[in-house]
């Protein structure tokens, strides 16, 4: 009799220790909820004012700001292509400061005024950013339709392609960029060989790579 009543006892202060431990961590987990909750309502607001902040600073940049930062005199341009170069400057802060939606924006009304392959590559470039693959790709081929495009669209347009899985395509692409020598593209064309099962073509690269550091 003695050994149940015990039993009983044990039994009952487990029961309301584990029910007053739920109990604390039922506080313990509706404490962090609202802490999380509080943390994450400020947040946004915070982040909704500094990127209104961010993009009003920057749509307020006039000519003379811009001329300020750069080594070219824009008054030598004609008025519609320094329109165009101040607006591709606004774009390209934009998309540095990763406000990649306005800066796509902005790069497209440029493209409505002057299609050139420098802001289908931008465009190209923020659209990646942004994970907009099929955009990116899109833009980046009609700028290098251009022709004789910039070496760093082609460096744009072969990363794009080796994280869709076009190995060679990029190959191709890094290797067209090599018209401005450098030894970081050598290391990605052997990287890329490499896991093509080319070795040699990839030993051949790495060599190159390493000429050029000395």
């Amino acid at each position: 009799m003695k050994k149940t009543l015990f039993l009983l006892l044990c039994c009952t202060v487990f029961v309301i220790g584990c029910g007053k431990k739920q109990s604390e961590n039922a506080q313990d987990e509706n404490f962090s909820t609202t802490a999380k909750q509080e943390a994450s309502a400020d947040k946004p607001a915070d982040a909704v004012v500094d990127h209104s902040v961010a993009i009003a600073n920057i749509d307020n940049m006039t000519e003379e700001t811009v001329q300020k930062d750069i080594d070219v005199d824009l008054k030598t341009f004609p008025p519609k292509e320094r329109e165009v170069f101040v607006m591709g400057y606004k774009a390209d802060k934009k998309a540095d400061q990763q406000l990649y939606k306005e800066a796509i924006d902005d790069y497209t009304k440029i493209l409505a005024i002057q299609e050139n392959a420098w802001t289908y590559g931008r465009r190209g470039t923020a659209k990646k950013a942004s994970g907009d693959f099929e955009g990116a790709m899109a833009d980046f081929n009609k700028a290098v339709s251009f022709g004789n495009p910039v070496s760093w669209i082609y460096t744009e347009r072969a990363d794009l392609k080796a994280r869709l899985g076009d190995k060679q395509g990029a190959i191709a692409d890094y290797e067209s960029s090599l018209k401005d020598e450098e030894a970081w593209k050598y290391e990605k064309i052997a990287e890329l060989k490499r896991e093509l099962g080319d070795n040699a073509g990839a030993d051949a690269a790495i060599k190159k790579a390493n000429d050029l550091s000395k």
